[in-house]
């Protein structure tokens, strides 16, 4: 039953998710050449809005967020070879995408309304999609292996600060987790959970709640080392007592994020991700997963005050 009702929540949540990193060769979908196209970067129609011209394959289609997993070629100065999950604002345009035709069309990367493609155009070239063992989808949209109520094993961690956080430091009092790097190019995937939980601190202060804690672990502890980190939150404004950027071994890491559906590769960079933040009472029990990037301050909020009602 709990198994259901953990499900059910994540299949609600889910949506945009992931950064999924490969180098295009090992995809086997083609290497740069010599007719590669010429990026475009235009930064001029909005100071929040910036768009670039690229082109990729279309490795799959989900057609319940108008979204598309889509390998594209090297964004000088932005962004190495990937493979994204793309929503298409164009619904017309969604309709004609084939899986394993190539593309060109514009990335909008937009601190408002995330990150899009438009404008797309065929360019005849087809290939084979390789899929070794799972498809993209089968991949970033997993789903936690932990029901409600279960306890993470014991783990440690490295606050920005030099401090030791364990389940002993987080017990008494609800917490709640999210994964970032700070390196992670895309304003509506590690910025925006930052973003979100500044949301929600402001949320619990203006609720007169104190009792709760947050912990944003990095999935990239190589170059997130406990300056960085301290640079990252100083620098957004993030420095509150009871929210703590934290970094372990990755072994660590995963020890927390693979029973909550967290999937991440630290081999190349970018790093491919996805996105996964939850909710533990005070006993350090489960209590909500949040998958992807459609939930709000709100929501969290809520189930911090929840928990720790034991409601």
């Amino acid at each position: 039953m709990f198994s259901n009702m953990i499900n059910a929540r994540v299949l609600f949540k889910d949506c945009v998710l992931l950064i999924k990193i490969l180098v295009l060769c090992v995809l086997g979908i083609g290497c740069k050449n010599d007719d590669a196209i010429e990026v475009k970067i235009h930064n001029n129609s909005s100071p929040k809005k910036s768009s670039y011209s690229t082109r990729g394959y279309v490795l799959e289609l989900i057609s319940d967020d108008q979204s598309t997993f889509i390998h594209h070629e090297q964004i000088p100065n932005f962004m190495e070879e990937m493979t994204m999950y793309l929503k298409v604002e164009d619904q017309q345009e969604y309709l004609k995408l084939k899986v394993g035709h190539q593309y060109t069309f514009d990335m909008i990367v937009d601190k408002d309304d995330g990150t899009y493609i438009e404008n797309i155009v065929p360019t005849g070239e087809i290939k084979a999609v390789p899929f070794s063992k799972e498809k993209p989808s089968e991949k970033w949209f997993k789903k936690p292996t932990f029901e409600l109520g279960d306890k993470l094993p014991e783990f440690t961690l490295k606050t920005s600060e030099g401090n030791i956080l364990n389940a002993s430091n987080l017990g008494g009092s609800p917490w709640a987790i999210t994964f970032i790097f700070t390196r992670c190019p895309l304003p509506d995937y590690c910025p925006m959970m930052s973003l979100r939980f500044n949301e929600v601190v402001n949320l619990l202060q203006e609720a007169e709640n104190k009792n709760w804690n947050l912990v944003s672990l990095t999935i990239d502890p190589v170059f997130d080392t406990e300056k960085i980190l301290n640079g990252y939150k100083k620098a957004r404004g993030y420095e509150y007592d009871n929210w703590f950027f934290c970094r372990a071994e990755i072994d660590e890491v995963r020890k927390i994020g693979d029973p909550l559906g967290l999937s991440f590769d630290t081999e190349e960079f970018p790093i491919e991700h996805n996105l996964r933040t939850a909710v533990f009472d005070a006993d350090g029990k489960l209590v909500e997963v949040f998958s992807g990037n459609k939930w709000t301050a709100q929501e969290l909020a809520e189930s911090i005050i929840g928990a720790d009602k034991g409601t």
